[in-house]
């Protein structure tokens, strides 16, 4: 095997990491004059509309109890907007967790693109006294369809040493299959000995297939036991296939595994998250993993999902009554967990043309007890001035962070 073709196959291993983010955003609050709060209530347990809303302690980390409050200005033919937006994921390959003993006696792969790439990796056992995963020698790896074997049907082989070399997936080797091997189901087998109680993660990467997942939810920030609609489908050239088979689970911050039962309606499956642990590693991610399978006139497909996203507890929430005044608009809040809360929005006033105009972005923070609040989301009116807008004012993209716990509440 010549060099470039070893480093060509070590690239195209790279695309096989999904490395899923969520932009996160930090506010830093500038001195101001200070918003005032005005318990009306004391709870313990609110339910507002369907959001029930839960009281937990605070955070023992420290945390800044003065409000505070920044404005910035906006250009003037800006179009801002923090609303909610779909995230849709669209996958062409699939993978599986089997043992060492299931490799040693073959495993079934379904082939829908020629030429496909496969990566087998040794799992890292979270128990010290485990045995650590033999790396697979590609040399030792057999394909086999019906009851025949087939000879060279490997085009490239990465060993797990070329790995290492490249720095990238430890413990893994890697085979390409030759252009003429086709399509279908295909038996893979390792003539190695391995620990057979050992776990191998089998990633199957079919760049180029007509046959994909698309997975689609609503937002990547999402509040526990909420309920969510998600489109997931697996396509082909023509279209959505009707066949299709779905099982979805969640993985959480710590590596557990969470069932998630769906419901099926008009062609979208709906689902309630699970109750979350209150945990203090607060803005960590969670995951939602699709395993699909389809048949496309005789072929089968298995494809797999993941898409990451962050859950909130619902500590707080706005009732929707709002009240905009010349320096603050008032925000009334149900505050069921104490905590530091953030309220943003879009300040728009009327130009010289007596238009509406998006002109400043302004932020308040402020400590907030439980109970029901009536809380001031401040206004820089110097700003106001110098940008050369006058009342009405209103607000779009109101938004409620809970702070403490870095999570997006509501907008």
């Amino acid at each position: 095997m010549n060099k470039i073709k070893k480093i060509g196959l070590l690239s195209a291993c790279i695309s096989l990491s999904i490395n899923t983010s969520i932009n996160a955003s930090t506010l830093s609050l500038s001195s101001s004059f200070a918003a005032k709060t005005t318990p009306l209530i004391a709870a313990k347990r609110i339910k507002t509309n369907n959001t029930e809303l839960v009281a937990i302690s605070a955070p023992h980390h420290k945390i800044e109890k003065k409000s505070l409050h920044f404005s910035q200005p906006l250009a003037q033919a800006s179009t801002l907007s923090f609303a909610v937006k779909p995230y849709t994921s669209v996958s062409d390959e699939y993978w599986l967790e089997v043992t060492g003993k299931q490799l040693n006696s073959g495993i079934a792969l379904a082939i829908t693109k020629p030429g496909a790439l496969i990566r087998l990796s040794g799992k890292a056992s979270k128990n010290p006294a485990h045995v650590k995963s033999i790396a697979i020698d590609p040399e030792k790896i057999e394909l086999s369809k019906g009851k025949q074997k087939l000879d060279k049907a490997f085009s490239q082989k990465v060993s797990q040493e070329q790995f290492a070399t490249a720095n990238i997936f430890p413990n893994s080797s890697a085979v390409k299959l030759e252009q003429r091997v086709g399509r279908g189901e295909f038996k893979l087998k390792v003539n190695q000995a391995l620990n057979s109680e050992e776990r191998y993660l089998v990633n199957v990467k079919e760049k180029g297939s007509e046959h994909k997942l698309t997975l689609s939810i609503p937002s990547q920030t999402l509040v526990a036991k909420q309920h969510i609609t998600l489109d997931m489908s697996i396509n082909n050239s023509k279209g959505k296939l009707t066949n299709s088979k779905h099982k979805a689970h969640i993985k959480t911050p710590t590596g557990d595994i969470l069932p998630v039962n769906y419901r099926e309606l008009n062609g979208k499956y709906n689902i309630k998250l699970p109750e979350m642990s209150a945990h203090e590693n607060y803005g960590e991610l969670y995951e939602l993993h699709i395993a699909s399978q389809g048949n496309d006139n005789g072929l089968k497909i298995n494809r797999n999902g993941k898409v990451a996203f962050a859950i909130a507890t619902p500590t707080a929430k706005m009732t929707g009554k709002t009240v905009v005044n010349l320096t603050h608009a008032t925000v009334e809040l149900d505050i069921a967990s104490e905590g530091r809360y953030e309220l943003s929005a879009i300040v728009s006033g009327t130009n010289k043309q007596g238009k509406a105009q998006q002109v400043m972005l302004s932020r308040s923070a402020h400590y907030l007890q439980p109970g029901q609040q009536q809380v001031n989301l401040n206004f820089d009116t110097k700003l106001l001035k110098i940008l050369q807008v006058h009342p009405p004012f209103q607000l779009s993209e109101l938004r409620l962070v809970d702070q403490s716990r870095m999570a997006l509440l509501q907008q």
